[in-house]
């Protein structure tokens, strides 16, 4: 059989996109756990302006029998499309989503509008489930019952097998970066990759649906396994890698052992990020200096929010001192760290949004990922907001990638808090500024952009806010976000069950906008009266 693994290029607003493009490690490792079909990865991050046509030129090129989708909720539309121009190009191909959308929603796309674009759904971890899949449609369905976590259609209808166990990650082989068909993926300009070191979490943030996927369970790849699997990536050029895990650091002592051994490898000029919380670095705060000899650079730490009690609300582990204490412990060394931050929560103003961002500002950040609570499928906390009312947008899932927003707090509509955050992240965080971690790992970048981009940003703010005033110039920018996912497919007789439109919090669709449409419509809210202008503002960013 020959087998396409496509990711989708459909990305979130608060990932940078030119400086930051890293490949997919799910399908390239799903690829390197088949040796009897010819698998091929195709990640089209890097292909987002030309996504379509270079799509049907490679289902030209290659010609496979089964296309295989992943996919987030927030990505489905666009995954969708990709699957119809697959139907389109030859029927006879077979086609397969896995990943957090299909594991969440198999029974409604099984019994939906879509069940027409799909042969297969793979339900959980695919490592394994794909491969034996293949055997089958090789075999003419032959054992396509005994497929765990498989659904697959018999007389036209869905059948779902049982649910698959969650695999014993010693089995599991280092990717097939080989395997890929893409080039070019970067993190600030250095050749990047990404690698896994273990699954799953055992917190229980009320936000988070990653129990959906792993339940409640933390898995640990071997040490041996992830060194060999940081070898291949370094061998294949990559000198930044990406560490996707949840929680790398749930285990401190297993994470200081693999900071040793990649201290052992000696691979010279290669850099690490990964995600984290700041507990383990406020418990264990002389790691951080192995880190820093290990390549680790910089950090994602997820610290959500400066209320007490928000952080109860959420059921997360953080306190206040702890985020403080780990991430001095971070910065003492200079690693750069970028903080996780959640809005909208029940109580939430203007006012403690402000405090959000003036918290983060005064522990010396300046690179901040700021997200809006969004009520993912099958968590509590999307229980909890259902039950309250505060749910404006229930199923147009594009935007559920954690940017915009589709819930109210007590005090701001929809469309109030996704204004108020734009306008006030600008107010209090402004521009980014190079941290001394910047100037220590990034030089070049640094200069870059201190002495020349900055500048350049700043001016193009400041003529843009003048020709079209401050609400003016965010509609212009959220424009651009809203319609960062549309590649123009369009699906014949397809309906979204209800469209949702985040800057007016009405049933309009934004990817019908123009420039001057969105121009031309007031918000629906009078913001001036909404946000606390402080008396110095700070120089705002794009």
């Amino acid at each position: 059989m020959k087998a396409l693994l496509v990711q989708s290029p459909a990305t979130s607003p608060w990932v940078p996109r030119r400086q930051w493009e890293p490949p997919s490690v799910a399908m390239s490792t799903l690829a390197g756990q088949i040796d009897n079909h010819d698998v091929r990865v195709v990640d089209m991050v890097v292909w987002r302006k030309q996504a379509v046509p270079r799509f049907l030129e490679l289902l030209r090129t290659f010609k496979p029998d089964v296309v295989g989708f992943s996919s987030m909720t927030f990505q489905y539309e666009t995954t969708v499309g990709f699957a119809h121009l697959t139907r389109q190009f030859d029927p006879r191909i077979k086609t397969v989503l896995g990943g957090y959308h299909a594991t969440l929603f198999s029974e409604s796309i099984a019994n939906g509008q879509d069940a027409g674009l799909w042969d297969f759904l793979m339900r959980g971890e695919g490592d394994f489930a794909f491969g034996e899949m293949l055997d089958s449609i090789e075999a003419g369905g032959m054992g396509m019952e005994n497929v765990l976590g498989l659904s697959y259609k018999q007389d036209g209808a869905f059948c779902h097998n049982p649910a698959r166990p969650l695999e014993d990650l010693a089995r599991i082989r280092i990717p097939a970066r080989d395997k890929r068909l893409v080039n070019g993926f970067h993190m600030y300009f250095r050749k990047a990759d990404v690698i896994e070191t273990s699954r799953g979490c055992l917190h229980l943030c009320s936000f988070c649906s990653i129990r959906e996927m792993y339940g409640r369970s933390f898995r640990l790849f071997p040490i041996e396994r992830v060194l060999a699997d940081i070898e291949d990536a370094y061998s294949r050029g990559a000198r930044h890698i990406f560490c996707t895990d949840d929680n790398i650091t749930l285990d401190m002592d297993r994470f200081e052992q693999l900071c040793d051994g990649v201290i052992r490898l000696k691979l010279k000029n290669l850099m690490f990020t990964t995600q984290a919380s700041p507990i383990g670095f406020a418990h264990h705060p002389d790691i951080a200096k192995k880190m820093v000899e290990a390549g680790f650079v910089s950090i994602f730490l997820g610290i959500e929010n400066a209320s007490t009690k928000n952080l109860k609300a959420m059921h997360k582990p953080n306190t206040l001192d702890t985020i403080q204490r780990g991430v001095v412990a971070l910065q003492k060394e200079g690693i750069i760290v970028v903080a996780g931050i959640i809005n909208g929560l029940p109580e939430d103003d203007a006012e403690s949004i402000r405090e959000n961002y003036q918290f983060i500002k005064k522990m010396g950040i300046t690179s901040v990922m700021d997200q809006i609570m969004t009520p993912y499928p099958k968590t509590p906390m999307r229980d909890e907001m259902i039950e309250a009312k505060r749910v404006a947008n229930l199923t147009d899932f594009r935007w559920y990638d954690g940017y915009f927003s589709n819930v109210r707090t007590s005090h701001l509509t929809p469309a109030e808090l996704n204004f108020v955050r734009w306008k006030i992240r600008r107010e209090v965080i402004g521009i980014w500024r190079a941290t001394p971690g910047d100037w220590k790992f990034f030089k070049g970048y640094t200069y870059l952009w201190e002495f020349g981009f900055r500048h350049i940003v700043w001016l193009n703010e400041r003529l843009l806010e003048l020709l079209f005033g401050v609400e003016g110039r965010y509609k212009l920018q959220m424009r651009q976000f809203l319609q960062l996912n549309d590649f123009g497919i369009e699906i014949p007789g397809r309906q979204r069950v209800e469209t949702y439109h985040p800057i007016y919090g009405d049933n309009s669709d934004p990817f019908q906008d123009t420039r001057w449409s969105l121009l031309k419509q007031r918000l629906p809210f009078p913001w001036r009266r909404r946000i606390a202008t402080p008396s110095k503002p700070a120089v705002e960013e794009s």
